[in-house]
């Protein structure tokens, strides 16, 4: 696969789709969405973890995990902010 520049995501097709989104963070965090959706359907052969040296495979889930980690506690943190639709506000 060729190197993505951040150009090309930032004008990715996801990302023109959903441009009229008020929130850029939810906008960006959609695009993101289907760049993993595209990732998860990929052939592991071309996955980083593949191509990376035999001697640092290892790193690759720690490092995978551990983003992951970040992305959730930082999604939870934005979305805590807002009530959810269907519960009442707090008196």
């Amino acid at each position: 696969m060729p190197p993505t520049s951040p150009a090309e995501i930032r004008y990715c097709e996801h990302a023109a789709r959903v441009i009229r989104i008020e929130a850029p963070a939810i906008t960006e965090l959609l695009a993101a969405m289907a760049h993993l959706d595209k990732a998860l359907a990929a052939d592991p052969d071309h996955t980083t973890s593949h191509y990376t040296p035999q001697n640092r495979q290892h790193l690759v889930p720690d490092w995978i995990h551990g983003n992951a980690d970040q992305i959730r506690a930082r999604l939870d943190a934005l979305t805590s902010r807002y009530p959810r639709p269907d519960t009442p506000p707090a008196s």
